[in-house]
């Protein structure tokens, strides 16, 4: 992934499968990553759940324990009260939680040990009509990041070179 897997919204931009898929009388879009084999079983579960409450977007998700490196799904609240679902991720998810909500960060739940941001697995199901809108106002380009991976918790020396991303999440 030189440039992060959000480049699969430019390929099906670029290659008219939109138009395609709407002649042929789709509803939904569904990614999902290939080392994720597993999901496919959930998947006709999370079709349902999307056919039945109309969502836009519907991510599964996974237990994730506190400071796991992993994306996390978050309700956030703009200060005048709108609230989006979206995917934090992991190195970003800390950083977030401590200067909002709690300075203790990303901590277990007692009961569960979990944390309680659930992990995103990338099993995405996107309305088709929706996901058409938006890669129709973008041209299918995400909007990018940089993603340091740092050798240590002194983050003044990097393990592998930093690059320029994009996330399939941010259709």
């Amino acid at each position: 992934k030189p440039h992060g897997h959000g480049d699969v919204h430019k390929l099906v931009y670029e290659c008219g499968k939109l138009n395609q898929w709407k002649a042929e009388g789709r509803k939904w879009v569904v990614f999902l990553q290939d080392t994720n084999g597993l999901g496919l079983i959930s998947l006709p579960a999370m079709l349902g759940v999307s056919k039945q409450l109309n969502l836009d977007v519907n991510s599964a998700t996974i237990p994730r324990k506190a400071k796991q490196e992993v994306g996390a799904i978050a309700q956030l609240t703009h200060t005048d009260g709108r609230q989006m679902t979206v995917n934090v991720e992991y190195n970003q998810l800390e950083p977030l939680l401590k200067a909002t909500i709690d300075p203790a960060g990303d901590s277990a739940d007692p009961n569960t040990g979990d944390s309680p941001f659930p992990g995103n697995i990338n099993q995405l199901v996107f309305k088709l009509d929706t996901y058409a809108a938006a890669l129709e106002a973008t041209r299918g380009v995400m909007p990018e990041f940089v993603n340091p991976k740092y050798a240590d918790s002194s983050r003044t020396i990097f393990s592998k070179p930093t690059r320029l991303e994009c996330m399939m999440q941010d259709f």
